[in-house]
């Protein structure tokens, strides 16, 4: 039973190639910089647990050129997660401010923190930015998470996390400490791919592909020759 959709396996291979070159260079950039801050500046390797979290994983998409769907698929998962986490944490549902893993605790500080990364906008701004910035997440991750459209799902990410990382790089800080450019480059490539292994996607293809709909009449030949392709059962 094929549950995989055409729509991942037909994106044009300039750009396929296009994003895993970047997938490339963002894994070199963030190994050079987590190697510099290991060997010259002393700092642990459990320091730079995040970024390393989510460069393993996009190695493993990088090496395999996303040609295996379970790896593909698999790496739904860290960025929806990513999205989702960040999300419960702006909405005090993973304790509050001030606890241990805890980066903002309320919505208040989110906004605070999107202030800063956001240093170049209008301060009329931050509010909306905060509340987009969390729809999108939500959105994303929802999506991701299950496999739904997962494409456009993945481009989307791709961007959102694109435009964050430049922000922070704008405003002074540091995207490395994050991985945030890695993570834009890996859904980028993740568009890609055929990462529709256990999705909703593919379910839906694959009924669309073996089910005939009920209100459409079995034809003429579908009655004298049930045994054909696509003949109704």
């Amino acid at each position: 039973m094929n549950l995989s959709p055409a729509a991942p396996k037909n994106a044009p291979a300039a750009m396929k190639r296009t994003a895993f070159a970047l997938l490339w260079l963002a894994l070199i950039a963030q190994a050079i910089w987590m190697a510099f801050h290991h060997l010259r500046l002393g700092e642990p390797w459990g320091s730079m647990s995040y970024p390393l979290m989510y460069a393993c994983p996009f190695l493993l998409l990088a090496i395999t050129g996303g040609h295996v769907r379970l790896i593909a698929a698999a790496l739904r998962l860290p960025i929806a997660i990513a999205f989702l986490d960040a999300v419960a944490d702006r909405l005090e549902l993973l304790g509050p401010h001030g606890a241990p893993g805890v980066a903002w605790g309320d919505f208040a500080h989110f906004v605070a923190y999107t202030a800063k990364v956001n240093s170049f906008m209008p301060s009329a701004t931050i509010p909306s930015l905060a509340v987009l910035a969390t729809i999108g997440e939500t959105t994303l991750g929802l999506a991701l998470l299950p496999g739904i459209c997962i494409t456009f799902a993945a481009m989307g990410a791709a961007a959102l996390l694109f435009l964050f990382a430049t922000a922070m790089i704008i405003s002074g800080y540091s995207q490395f400490a994050y991985g945030v450019y890695l993570m834009a480059a890996g859904a980028l490539a993740l568009s890609t791919v055929d990462a529709s292994l256990f999705s909703v996607d593919a379910l839906l293809t694959w009924r669309k592909r073996n089910v005939i709909p009920q209100h459409r009449q079995p034809t003429l030949n579908e009655r004298a020759y049930p045994d054909l392709p696509g003949a109704s059962k």
